[in-house]
């Protein structure tokens, strides 16, 4: 199904998907940076119940490792083997001041998790998908908002980010096998 959806009619498809991880449902939000995906994540999971939002942006390994394969492994790891399990999932907290991983993070246990960020909508991640989400805005919008948010100091990495982002999101075939398609804000 792919259409432009508002919140409650997402909180709807949630509720009517099945869970794939056991009994919990995985909801992947993937996307270009500055396109909304932390933000719609915020409102699906208040129009949820039980629902617990991890950010890609923990999971990264700094810039230049952030979509490496490893990153995929990791997802298996601290996140899918545990819900299939039927167990709390954690995962290790990466320090973009220090470069290094220094906090665990630990969920409780859930009816549903939403993944949000650049890499969730990835195919080894998806298969376990109950709803792969694709977000998208202008595109001479979306570095703006990463500047505006993040600052000045991200403009370059951001530049660079986006061919990595572009070459993922073709290699996984993100935006053509989400679930759903959003369209974000474009002001």
């Amino acid at each position: 199904m792919s259409a432009w959806y508002d919140v409650r009619h997402l909180a709807k498809a949630v509720q009517e998907s099945e869970p794939l991880c056991a009994n919990v449902r995985l909801i992947t939000i993937d996307g270009p940076a500055g396109s909304g995906k932390t933000q719609l994540a915020a409102k699906l999971a208040s129009e949820l119940t039980n629902t617990n939002v991890v950010h890609m942006d923990d999971l990264y390994e700094g810039w230049a490792k952030a979509l490496d394969p490893v990153l995929f492994e990791r997802i298996r790891a601290w996140i899918i083997t545990p819900l299939l399990n039927d167990i709390e999932i954690q995962h290790l907290v990466y320090d973009w001041v220090t470069n290094q991983y220094d906090t665990w993070q630990k969920y409780p246990k859930s009816e549903n998790i939403i993944l949000e960020g650049v890499g969730a909508g990835n195919a080894q991640v998806r298969e376990f998908a109950s709803l792969a989400l694709w977000i998208e805005a202008d595109s001479e919008l979306l570095l703006d908002r990463v500047v505006e948010r993040d600052g000045e100091i991200v403009r370059d990495e951001m530049l660079i980010w986006k061919s990595k982002e572009d070459a993922y999101f073709e290699l996984h075939n993100v935006k053509a096998a989400a679930t759903i398609h959003i369209r974000g804000q474009s002001e």
